[in-house]
C-alpha cells in the first residue's frame, strides 16, 4: 500500500531504497501523483486515475530526469482528460511514439550517465556500442528492438569468424539494455536470456624470456610516456588501464596505493615500488599534471590509443602472437619461478581471495609483495641483459 505524504524536492533527493522491498508513495499534494522507488533505489513518478468503473496508470517517467514540478503539472493535463473522458493512456501511447528514442540517441546518453562514472574502460563500450548495435540498429526505437536483431547482429559476427567479438558485444548490448530497463526507459531488455555464442578457451600465453626482451628494448620506440606505461606495466603486473591511471595524488613514500576506483574489480590495493619502478615513477614526478602518464594532446587524462602503441612493439620486436594482458600472466609465472607462492602472488596482482577469513584480514602485506616486486624487478634487469 502506498504511504500519502506530500513530496518535496529535498524529500525526494534525500529518499533511500530498501533493498528488501519496493516502495510506493502518494502526493497529498497532486492527487493521482504517485512515486516508485525500486530496491535498487531507481525512483519513477506515475498519475493513476479513474475513468468509470475502471483505474489505470500511467508512467511519467523516472526522477530527477522528470522534476517533481514537471510531473506534477503533466498530472493535471492528464486529469483533464479523464474529466472529459478521454483515456490518457492513449495519449500517452501517442506522445511516446512522437518522442520515441532511438538506439543512436541513447547509446551517448548511456556512455556519460553511466559508463563514464563508473568505468574506466568506457571508451571500450562507446566504440563497441557504436560499430555493432548502432550501425546495425540505430534509428530504431529502442523500445522496438527486439531478441532477434541482437541475435542477427551476433550471427553476423560468428559467420565472419569473430566469436569473442560476439562475446564482448553482447556483454556491452546487455548493460546498455539494462540501464534502459533502470531508468524506466523500456520494460524489457531484449538481450536477457540470450548465451554467449561463442565458447571462448581461457587465455594461457605467457611471455618466454626471449620475448619479454624484445617487447622490453621495442619500448624504446614508443613516446615517453607509453615507454614508461609498458616497462611500469612488467615491472609491477597492474592491469593496463590501473597502470596508464596512475596518479601523483597516489604515490607517497615509495607506495603506489590504489582506491577502489582506481582498479577494475574495485579492491584497493598497495604497491610497494622496486627500486627500478620507483626510478621509472620519480622522472615522471618532474612533470606537470595528476596523471603521470599522459600524452598532454587531451589534457590532464590517462593515457589511450593502446592499439597504435602494440602495432608500434609489435613491429619493433617482431612479436605479434601477444596482448598486453599476457604481461601480467608473465609476472605471475616469472613470481612462481622465483618461489613465491600463489597467495603472495594473488596480492600483488590483486585478484579476489575467496577465503572464509578474507574479510577479517587486515594486514597489508608490504613486507611480502615487497619481497616479491624487487626480486622480480631483479630478475627482469638479468633477462634484459642476456
Amino acid at each position: 500500500m502506498a504511504s500519502k505524504l506530500k513530496f518535496t524536492d529535498q524529500w525526494l533527493k534525500t529518499l533511500k531504497a530498501d533493498s528488501e522491498l519496493e516502495r510506493h508513495f502518494g502526493d497529498l499534494a497532486c492527487k493521482g501523483l504517485s512515486l516508485k522507488l525500486t530496491k535498487k533505489g531507481v525512483k519513477s513518478f506515475s498519475y493513476t486515475f479513474r475513468l468509470g468503473s475502471k483505474t489505470g496508470r500511467v508512467t511519467l517517467g523516472p526522477y530527477p530526469d522528470i522534476g517533481l514540478g514537471d510531473a506534477r503539472n503533466k498530472v493535471e493535463e492528464l486529469r483533464r482528460l479523464v474529466v472529459s473522458g478521454n483515456d490518457p493512456r492513449h495519449a500517452k501511447a501517442h506522445e511516446k511514439a512522437q518522442r520515441e528514442q532511438t538506439v543512436a540517441e541513447m547509446v551517448p546518453e548511456f556512455i556519460e550517465r553511466y559508463a563514464k562514472p563508473k568505468n574506466k574502460s568506457w571508451k571500450q563500450a562507446e566504440n563497441n556500442l557504436k560499430l555493432y548495435l548502432v550501425s546495425a540498429l540505430g534509428q530504431r526505437p529502442v523500445s522496438k528492438v527486439s531478441r532477434r536483431d541482437i541475435h542477427t547482429i551476433l550471427d553476423k559476427l560468428i559467420e565472419e569468424d569473430k566469436g569473442p567479438s560476439a562475446n564482448r558485444a553482447l556483454a556491452h548490448i546487455r548493460k546498455f539494455f539494462g540501464w534502459l530497463v533502470e531508468r524506466d526507459y523500456v520494460e524489457h531488455s531484449p538481450a536477457d536470456h540470450i548465451k554467449k555464442p561463442f565458447s571462448e578457451k581461457r587465455r594461457e600465453r605467457v611471455l618466454s624470456d626471449k620475448e619479454i626482451k624484445a617487447i622490453w628494448n621495442a619500448s624504446e620506440a614508443l613516446s615517453p610516456p607509453y615507454k614508461a606505461w609498458l616497462r611500469l606495466s612488467l615491472l609491477c603486473g597492474q592491469r593496463e588501464m590501473e597502470t596508464a591511471s596512475m596518479r601523483r595524488s597516489r604515490i607517497d613514500g615509495g607506495l603506489w596505493f590504489l582506491s577502489s576506483n582506481d582498479t577494475k574489480n574495485k579492491r584497493e590495493n598497495v604497491l610497494p615500488l622496486s627500486k627500478q619502478a620507483a626510478a621509472i615513477v620519480e622522472e615522471l614526478l618532474q612533470s606537470e599534471g595528476e596523471y603521470l602518464l599522459s600524452t598532454g594532446r587531451i589534457g590532464d587524462k590517462p593515457l589511450n590509443g593502446f592499439s597504435k602503441a602494440k602495432a608500434q612493439i609489435d613491429r619493433a620486436s617482431g612479436i605479434a602472437d601477444w596482448r598486453f594482458h599476457d604481461l601480467r600472466a608473465s609476472v605471475a609465472t616469472n613470481l612462481g619461478r622465483l618461489g613465491f607462492d600463489r597467495f603472495t602472488i594473488k596480492l600483488v596482482l590483486n585478484h579476489k581471495d575467496s577465503g572464509v577469513t578474507a574479510v577479517y584480514d587486515r594486514y597489508t602485506y608490504l613486507d611480502e609483495k615487497r619481497a616479491a616486486l624487487e626480486k622480480w624487478a631483479d630478475r627482469l634487469d638479468e633477462i634484459v641483459r642476456e
